[in-house]
């Protein structure tokens, strides 16, 4: 895991879905950008989460085939980074902790992104990113 300070984040209103999450500052290519932190949570318990219409939204991040982290706090501002089909942000999994950097420079005001890639044979979720090579779908194809 990296020893380092996350971003400046701004959160507010998006064009792409509800919230999202903005650079507060110029961010380099490749910078890292902040952990999406949450519970962990074996999968029996994500899915049954993910299926609760009481919920305001669907925050778990898969770190495997059998366990997810519930991002569903209040302190966790990576939850508010939306999808797009052209993301600016890419995430590694390193052991049960997700680490969301910087896939190209990235603007100050500029709203963050990552490519959900939601499964290509579950439900087909569709997209709103905008993104002109968008595949109208969260889902992978």
């Amino acid at each position: 895991m990296p020893n380092q300070t996350p971003c400046p984040l701004v959160v507010g209103e998006s064009a792409i879905h509800g919230k999202g999450c903005y650079a507060g500052e110029f961010i380099a290519a490749g910078a890292f950008i902040i952990e999406y932190v949450g519970e962990l949570i074996p999968a029996e318990e994500a899915y049954r989460r993910e299926q609760d219409p009481t919920r305001s939204g669907i925050y778990t991040f898969w770190t495997g085939d059998e366990w997810a982290i519930d991002g569903y706090r209040e302190d966790n501002t990576a939850r508010f980074i939306n999808h797009s089909c052209a993301p600016n942000c890419d995430y590694r999994i390193e052991g049960q902790h997700v680490l969301i950097y910087a896939a190209r420079d990235i603007a100050a005001g500029e709203e963050l992104s990552i490519d959900y890639s939601y499964g290509a044979d579950g439900e087909v979720v569709p997209c709103a990113c905008g993104a002109p090579e968008c595949r109208g779908r969260i889902n992978s194809i």
